[in-house]
């Protein structure tokens, strides 16, 4: 119920600062509907492209039976963390009051927000309507260079070095370390807010498909 007012308060409070959300999630496997949430990662970040890593989020949803060693493999939560993890209706609330009314950043976006929506959904059962933004398709709007496509390539186009990958944590900062170079480049380009660089960001995909 907090992350709910807060949500509402956010929406009545037209000066709150522009804070957006970066996210990544970490899960059993790619099928929404066989698989589930395993982890969130989440770190806050300025409009202005501003990283703030004092504002993160890292949470291990409790798992009734671990995924598969395979799984395991990818993203390096074991058998004890996933049965040691947050109850899932508490990771959620979490999550929501981490977010508030934040615009919400990602790479390969859908598949992040199925996942999320449908936790929201199921332990929570509160609004998840937070505007998303999709950073494999905004990238190449802002440079269309052939080829680009993985997290780890913009990562490399971009000179960005990040210490370590694939957990949720990891990858949500390194997602916002490419965000912070893109952002500046999509004002200079004409898309001075948030629903501009969505705008954006869907009209390049259109045109590519």
């Amino acid at each position: 119920m907090f992350g709910l007012l807060k949500r509402l308060a956010g929406r009545r409070d037209a000066h709150a600062p522009q804070r957006w959300v970066v996210v990544d999630v970490e899960t059993s496997g790619f099928d929404l509907a066989q698989h589930g949430l395993i982890s969130i990662g989440a770190v806050a970040m300025r409009a202005d492209g501003r990283v703030l890593p004092g504002e993160s989020l890292d949470i291990v949803y409790r798992q009734d039976e671990a995924s598969s060693r395979e799984n395991i493999l990818v993203h390096g939560i074991g058998v004890q963390a996933q049965s040691q993890g947050a109850d899932p209706a508490e990771a959620t609330h979490r999550f929501l009051d981490f977010i508030g009314v934040s615009p919400i950043l990602a790479f390969h976006a859908p598949f992040d927000r199925g996942f999320l929506a449908r936790a929201v959904k199921v332990y929570v059962n509160q609004p998840f309507d937070n505007p998303w933004l999709d950073l494999a398709e905004l990238a190449p709007a802002l440079d269309p260079k052939p080829g680009l496509k993985a997290l780890d390539e913009w990562l490399g186009h971009y000179q960005i070095n990040v210490s370590s990958r694939h957990s949720a944590a990891s990858d949500a900062f390194a997602t916002a370390l490419l965000a912070a170079r893109l952002l500046p480049e999509a004002r200079r380009q004409g898309a001075s807010t948030f629903r501009a660089m969505q705008k954006m960001a869907r009209q390049a995909k259109w045109l590519n498909a």
